[in-house]
């Protein structure tokens, strides 16, 4: 296998227990990998702002505290270095309207949260694929 550059991830999401399952499926199934936690929208566009790297996908959690993952989507969007990032919602809601509200204010793809590590390596694969993160500069 060739080594690939490493790529970044940032994700916001509140719980903990979700920000270690993502960051050993990342770690099991793209090691290459850099992966920035925030644990909420402010905290997200703090992390960005003061990252000298960019992101190649940035994944939110829908219900966060202080900024969710729609109001930090919004904000996302309002700012030219964004506008053509990949933004994931992945969360536990399943409801119609959330997914709706997310692809209008540009979401690229809407996940649901998997009940097992089993299925979160799969999503992990599929964002990796999906958003050709190994190229990604």
């Amino acid at each position: 296998m060739e080594d690939s550059p490493p790529y970044c991830v940032f994700i916001a999401d509140d719980d903990e227990d979700d920000r270690f399952l993502l960051r050993l499926a990342f770690q099991q199934q793209s090691p290459q990998s850099v992966i920035v936690f925030a644990v909420d929208g402010i905290d997200l566009l703090s992390a960005l702002a003061e990252s000298p790297l960019h992101p190649c996908l940035i994944i939110l959690d829908l219900n966060m505290p202080r900024l969710n993952g729609l109001e930090a989507l919004e904000a996302l969007r309002q700012v030219e270095t964004y506008r053509a990032t990949p933004i994931v919602i992945l969360t536990t809601s399943d409801d119609g309207f959330h997914r709706q509200q997310a692809y209008d204010l540009g979401a690229n793809d809407y996940l649901v949260k998997p009940l097992n590590l089993g299925s979160l390596l799969k999503i992990v694969d599929k964002l990796v694929a999906d958003w050709n993160l190994t190229h990604c500069t």
